[in-house]
C-alpha cells in the first residue's frame, strides 16, 4: 500500500511536474508543498491523502472515459497515424467505423477489424473492463484541422466519439531566398521608442510604416518589433509589452490619430488639436526623453472619442470593414473590449483593474451581471472594438509598405510567452489558465535571483481538451501581419517554470510535439518564419527539437562563450539561427562597455553587498579583455593605443567598438542577423532591466534620433554599409 507522499509523487509525475530543476548553484528538488500547489492549479487537488487518491483515480480514468483523445496531431510526412480508441473489453467485436472529414469538405472513411487493433492499455472503470486499442490510418496528406469520427455497434464511451485530427508539416515556413542561401539582416526596434516629427510622444504604426523605407535604404530586409498587444488602458504606466491584457489584439496607443481617414475632415478633432493647451501637452510628450504613457494616453483618448462619435454616423466601406472585423473577432474581441470597460468602471471606484477584485458578479464574462453590464454599456464596448480595429488596419498598412519596399521578411513580430494573470485573455478563458501561478525562471546567468513575471500559464491538459484552439488563434493573430515571429521564451513549448504564491517554483511539462507541429502549421498558413528565443536555462535536447522543426535559434554574442570565457568565432555559430549582439533585456553595447548597467544596479540596490558589486566590475573588466582578444583574432583590433587603459577600464568608449563587434558577428553563417539601432546610434540607456519594476524606467527610453534623421546618420550609413557587404557576400 503506497503512502500519501508516494501518491502525490505519482500524481506530480503523471501531471507533468518535474521532480527537480537545474539552476545557478546546483540541482534543486521540487518540494512536496510546491507539487501540491501546482497539482491544485492544474485541477488535481491533493491537500489530503483522500483527496490525492481521488485525484489520481480521476487522472488515470480520464482517458478511458472517451472513445478518442480530445486531439490528435500527426505529421504529414509520417506514413501512418496511430490513434488510440477506447473500447469495452469483450471476446468478439463488430467492425469499428471511422470517418475523416477534411477541412476542405472531402471525406475519407473506412472500417477496421477491432481484433487486429493492438491493445496498448486496459483499465476497470465502474466495474467495467475497458481497453485502449490502436487504430492505424494512412495519414491524410492535406494539412489542416480535420475531424475524425468513430462508431460501432459495440458500446463505445459516449464521450469523445468525435475528435480534432490536425495534420502538420515537419518544419516551419522559410522564405525561398533564405532556403537558397540568402542571409537577410535588419533592425530590432521597440516601437514605443521611435521618435518622429509627427508622432504624439510614442512611436506609432505610421512610424513603423516609415521604417520600411529606412530599412530598404540601407539594404536591410527585416524590422523587428516588441510585442504590440493590448495594454491596460486604465493603467497605462504598466508599460511592459510582455505583460498585456490580450495577445489577440493590438495596443491602441500605437494608433496614429492623424492617419485615421476621418481625422482630416473632423472639425471637432481639428479644433481639439489646434487648441493651445493640447499643443503645449503635445510638445511636452514629444520632447520628453522617456515615453510619458499617461500623457500620451490622455492626448490620444480624447481624439479617439471624438473620431468614434463621427464614425458611428457613417455607413460606408469602412463601417462594413469594421463590422467584418467584429464578426471575425468573436467572443475573444467581445471579452477584450468588455474587460477594458469594466476596468474603467471599477477604476472610478478605486478598485484594481484585475478581475479578481471585481467580485463574483463579474467573475467572468458569462455571469448574468456581466451580460447585463455589457448590454447597458454596448456603445463603450463598441468604442474599444473600434480602437482594436483601427490598430489592426494601421498595422496592416505598415505590413503592406514592407511588401512594397521589397523587404524579404518585413515585420518581425514578438509573441510574448503569456498574458497578465488578471487580464482579458485569462478572464475570458479561466478554464484554460492557471491564474494562481506565475511563469518565471529559476536562477540563471542572467538573473541570479530568478524571475517571476506575473503572467499566467496555459494548462496543458486544457489546451489538449480544446484541441489547442486558443493557442492556434494567438499564433495566427500574431503571424498574419508579420513575415517572421519570435516566440518569447520558446522553451515554454516544452516546459514552463511555474511559481505558486508563497512557494518555490517547478517545471510543468507541455505536449511539445503537438505544439511545435501547430506552430509549423500556422507558420505555413501565414507564410511566417519562426524564431525561438532560447536564452537562459535550455534543456539539453531542446535545440535539436528547434533544428528539426526549422525554428531559428536565438544566439546573442555576449553569451556565446566557451567554458573558459572565450568568445566563440563567428564560424561556430549555427546556420539555423538569428544572431544578435544583445536584446532589450541587456545593456546596449556602449552601455555594456562603459559598465552603465553595473552602476545602475548598484544605485537601485540590486547588489546586496559591496563584494558582489566589485565582482561584477572585475568580471566586466575581464570580459572587455575577452572581446578584444576575440576580435583581434579576426583582425578587428578596435581599442585605441593612446587611450588603451581608459578604454579597457570602461572609462571611455572605443570609437570603433560597435563597428568591430557588428562586423565580427555579421560574418556568422546564421541565416538572420539583427543590428540594434541603440548600439549604432550610441545609446547607453538600457530598454529593460530584468528584475526591476519601479526602480528603473523600463520600456520608456526613446531612441536618440528621429526616424527622419536616422537615414542620414553617418554612423548608420557606415556600419550598415559594412553589414550589407558582409551579409550579401
Amino acid at each position: 500500500m503506497r503512502n500519501y507522499q508516494d501518491t502525490v509523487n505519482i500524481l506530480a509525475e503523471k501531471g507533468g511536474i518535474l521532480p527537480e530543476y537545474v539552476a545557478e548553484g546546483g540541482v534543486f528538488q521540487t518540494s512536496q508543498e510546491t507539487k501540491k500547489a501546482l497539482l491544485k492549479a492544474i485541477g488535481y487537488p491533493s491537500d489530503t491523502e483522500e483527496e490525492a487518491e481521488q485525484s489520481l483515480q480521476m487522472m488515470l480514468d480520464k482517458p478511458f472515459r472517451r472513445a478518442l483523445p480530445p486531439v490528435i496531431v500527426a505529421r504529414k510526412d509520417k506514413e501512418t497515424a496511430v490513434i488510440s480508441v477506447t473500447l469495452p473489453a469483450q471476446e468478439t467485436y463488430h467492425p469499428l467505423i471511422w470517418e475523416v472529414m477534411l477541412e476542405n469538405g472531402k471525406k475519407i472513411s473506412g472500417e477496421q477489424d477491432v481484433s487486429l487493433m493492438p491493445i496498448s492499455e486496459t483499465r476497470i472503470i465502474d466495474g467495467l473492463d475497458y481497453q485502449q486499442r490502436s487504430l492505424i490510418l494512412n495519414t491524410p496528406q492535406e494539412l489542416g484541422y480535420h475531424t475524425l469520427k468513430v462508431s460501432s455497434k459495440d458500446k463505445l464511451p459516449a464521450e469523445g466519439r468525435e475528435t480534432c485530427l490536425i495534420i502538420v508539416p515537419t518544419v516551419c515556413y522559410m522564405p525561398e531566398k533564405m532556403q537558397q542561401g540568402a542571409r537577410p539582416w535588419g533592425f530590432p526596434i521597440q516601437l514605443y521608442a521611435l521618435q518622429s516629427k509627427t508622432n504624439w510622444g510614442i512611436g506609432d504604426f505610421t512610424d513603423l510604416k516609415n521604417m520600411a523605407k529606412v530599412a530598404a535604404s540601407f539594404g536591410a530586409d527585416v524590422v523587428g518589433i516588441n510585442p504590440i498587444n493590448v495594454a491596460f488602458m486604465t493603467k497605462l504606466e504598466t508599460a511592459s509589452p510582455y505583460y498585456s491584457s490580450s495577445r489577440m489584439f493590438l495596443n491602441p496607443l500605437y494608433i496614429d490619430v492623424t492617419a485615421i481617414p476621418e481625422a482630416a475632415n473632423d472639425q471637432k478633432l481639428q479644433k481639439y488639436i489646434s487648441d493651445v493647451g493640447f499643443k503645449k501637452k503635445l510638445k511636452k510628450a514629444r520632447s520628453s526623453k522617456l515615453v510619458d504613457y499617461t500623457l500620451v494616453g490622455e492626448l490620444k483618448t480624447k481624439a479617439f472619442e471624438i473620431l468614434y462619435e463621427d464614425f458611428k454616423k457613417q455607413n460606408n466601406d469602412r463601417t462594413k470593414a469594421f463590422d467584418a472585423f467584429c464578426k471575425e473577432g468573436g467572443k475573444e474581441l467581445e471579452s477584450a473590449a468588455l474587460y477594458q470597460v469594466l476596468a474603467e468602471y471599477f477604476n472610478k471606484k478605486d478598485i484594481s483593474f484585475g478581475f479578481k477584485s471585481w467580485g463574483k458578479k463579474y467573475a467572468s464574462p458569462d455571469t448574468a451581471e456581466c451580460k447585463k453590464f455589457a448590454k447597458k454599456n454596448a456603445d463603450r464596448i463598441n468604442y474599444y472594438k473600434y480602437l482594436f480595429w483601427l490598430a489592426d488596419v494601421q498595422l496592416h498598412a505598415a505590413s503592406e509598405e514592407y511588401d512594397a519596399q521589397n523587404l524579404e521578411i518585413g515585420i518581425y513580430q514578438d509573441l510574448a510567452v503569456g498574458v497578465a494573470s488578471e487580464s482579458a485573455e485569462t478572464w475570458g478563458s479561466q478554464h484554460l489558465f492557471a491564474t494562481d501561478l506565475s511563469i518565471g525562471s529559476p536562477p540563471d546567468m542572467f538573473n541570479p535571483n530568478g524571475q517571476e513575471w506575473g503572467v499566467a500559464p496555459m494548462l496543458p491538459e486544457k489546451m489538449e481538451e480544446e484541441a489547442y484552439a486558443s493557442y492556434r488563434k494567438v499564433l495566427s493573430a500574431n503571424m498574419k501581419r508579420a513575415g517572421a515571429v519570435r516566440i518569447d521564451h520558446v522553451m515554454g513549448l516544452v516546459r514552463l517554470f511555474c511559481i505558486p504564491h508563497d512557494e518555490k517554483g517547478a517545471y510543468l511539462l507541455y505536449p511539445f510535439a503537438d505544439i511545435v507541429g501547430i506552430v509549423a502549421l500556422e507558420s505555413h498558413r501565414n507564410q511566417c518564419l519562426v524564431v525561438g528565443e532560447d536564452l537562459g536555462v535550455v534543456p539539453s535536447f531542446f535545440r535539436d527539437v528547434l533544428l528539426e522543426a526549422g525554428i531559428l535559434s536565438f544566439r546573442v554574442f555576449r553569451y556565446e562563450q566557451t567554458n573558459d570565457d572565450r568568445y566563440i568565432p563567428p564560424s561556430k555559430y549555427p546556420k539555423l539561427a538569428l544572431a544578435a549582439v544583445g536584446t532589450h533585456d541587456m545593456p546596449t553595447l556602449p552601455g555594456y562597455w562603459l559598465g552603465t548597467d553595473i552602476e545602475i544596479a548598484k544605485e537601485i540596490g540590486t547588489f546586496n553587498s559591496e563584494e558582489k558589486y566589485q565582482r561584477a566590475l572585475e568580471n566586466r573588466f575581464a570580459d572587455r579583455h575577452s572581446m578584444v582578444e576575440a576580435l583581434s583574432r579576426t583582425g578587428s583590433w578596435f581599442v585605441t593605443p593612446e587611450t588603451f587603459d581608459e578604454e579597457i577600464s570602461g572609462k571611455k568608449l572605443p570609437p570603433k567598438l560597435t563597428e568591430a563587434v557588428y562586423a565580427y558577428l555579421a560574418k556568422a553563417p546564421s541565416q538572420l542577423f539583427l543590428a540594434q539601432l541603440e548600439d549604432i546610434l550610441g545609446q547607453v540607456e538600457q530598454m529593460n532591466m530584468p528584475g526591476t519594476n519601479t526602480e528603473y524606467p523600463n520600456w520608456r527610453h526613446k531612441l536618440p534620433k528621429k526616424i527622419e534623421d536616422i537615414g542620414n546618420d553617418e554612423n548608420m550609413k557606415h556600419i550598415c554599409g559594412i553589414l550589407r557587404d558582409i551579409r550579401n557576400s
